[in-house]
């Protein structure tokens, strides 16, 4: 079987004393995790800034890799880490999917956002958060 490219992307949503760090920690557990599934790890990026949006240089620059077919596999710390609107990631995880681009986050492994999933995650997400 064929080695699986990953690409690492670390994001941190504030820009505090800790916030290198914090990517570094970040990175440091996927690269531990892309050695633990045999991942032949081909880029790297991080953003600073919030998951509200997806419009993020450091994604962006996976995301260019990813339709060139340099990747096959995002790595992120936790799915937060992609985003906090759950429509856009959603959206986007198919968008990814479409190009034979899985995701793994070093919390869960191989993210599945199909409904139950999703809802999982958000019920998950409200009980850590509550309003």
């Amino acid at each position: 079987m064929e080695q699986k490219r990953a690409w690492i992307y670390c994001r941190v949503a504030h820009n505090g004393p800790d916030s290198a760090e914090v990517l570094a920690a970040q990175r440091n557990r996927l690269e531990s995790y892309a050695k633990e599934h045999d991942f032949e790890i081909v880029g790297f990026s991080s953003d600073v800034g919030s998951g509200l949006t997806m419009d993020r240089p450091g994604l962006l620059d996976f995301h260019a890799a990813a339709e060139y077919g340099d990747a096959d596999v995002l790595l992120i710390h936790s799915l937060t880490r992609l985003g906090r609107d759950m429509d856009k990631v959603t959206k986007y995880w198919h968008l990814l999917r479409d190009l034979g681009v899985s995701v793994h986050a070093a919390d869960c492994g191989e993210i599945d956002l199909s409904l139950d999933t999703m809802l999982r995650w958000m019920i998950e997400d409200m009980r850590k958060h509550p309003k």
